[in-house]
């Protein structure tokens, strides 16, 4: 009896866990909501062929197996559309480069399955995908080692201060960026520049293996997350400065003082060279 009692009560407390595990994933679709959330999740739906009998354990295979495929052909829609730079979208470099195309390929065959379900009433299959933004299986592990090297030279000197940089009391140790006021879009590649377009920040300068894990930077759209963000890392003093502008939706403006201050912090701390940067977006 008391072991009766025992299970029962196990069962009633983790009720919950479990209602919590069955829940579908948050769908993650929008190129600029992944960027803030870390990656993509596509669902697809799918049933089994009713062109002749099957046993419910067939049904079960067959109509998992088309959610699968319709999931991984959303997938492949949506990734076209991410944009790697100002001047180009996965979808042209792919259709430029058998190269690209086949890594796009891969990524897409090699999507993560986070949760599958299937309802025998029904008849219908869910299948929930993801694949990560940054990392080695992510868009900046398969694609910036692909597209580095074709990528053409900057048409932009690297920035220069018109005079000595500001002294600074503490040494700023990473940058925050709010673009809240501005319409901008996630990429790949995305550029600090000054307002005679000379460049501050230009991610494909800094080591492979800190591109590959960590991209341009973050993205958010808190000031507040944004130095949270940062404080795991270890950052203990970020600079934070309200862009200027922004320039085919990508690359972001800063006016003249806040260039030569970040130009100043980075000489003591080297934060770009760490990709220590958020983008706060609206």
């Amino acid at each position: 009896m008391k072991r009766f009692i025992f299970a029962f009560a196990f069962l009633f407390l983790a009720l919950p866990f479990i209602a919590r595990a069955q829940e579908p994933p948050q769908v993650v679709t929008d190129p600029t909501q992944a960027f803030i959330a870390g990656g993509f999740v596509v669902k697809g739906e799918g049933a089994a062929p009713t062109d002749r009998p099957l046993s419910p354990a067939q049904k079960r295979i067959l109509a998992l197996r088309a959610a699968k495929v319709t999931a991984l052909r959303e997938l492949a829609e949506i990734l076209d559309g991410v944009a790697i730079s100002g001047e180009t979208i996965v979808k042209d470099a792919a259709a430029s480069s058998d190269t690209i195309r086949a890594a796009v390929q891969g990524m897409v065959k090699g999507a993560k399955v986070i949760q599958e379900a299937y309802d025998p009433t029904s008849e219908m299959a869910a299948v929930y995908v993801s694949i990560s933004v940054h990392g080695s299986n992510g868009l900046t592990g398969q694609l910036l080692p692909q597209m580095l090297p074709s990528l053409p030279p900057p048409s932009a000197p690297a920035y220069m201060p018109p005079a000595a940089p500001p002294a600074q009391a503490q040494p700023y140790d990473a940058l925050i960026l709010d673009i809240k006021e501005f319409s901008f879009k996630p990429a790949l590649i995305n550029r600090i520049l000054a307002q005679n377009g000379e460049i501050i920040y230009d991610p494909t300068k800094i080591a492979q293996n800190i591109l590959v894990e960590r991209g341009a930077g973050d993205y958010t759209n808190d000031v507040g997350k944004a130095k949270a963000i940062l404080s795991e890392r270890g950052v203990k003093n970020p600079l934070i400065v309200k862009v200027a502008g922004v320039v085919k939706f990508t690359d972001v403006q800063v006016n003249g003082d806040d260039a030569a201050n970040i130009f100043a912090a980075n000489q003591k701390t080297n934060f770009l060279e760490g990709a220590k940067v958020v983008f706060v977006l609206k």
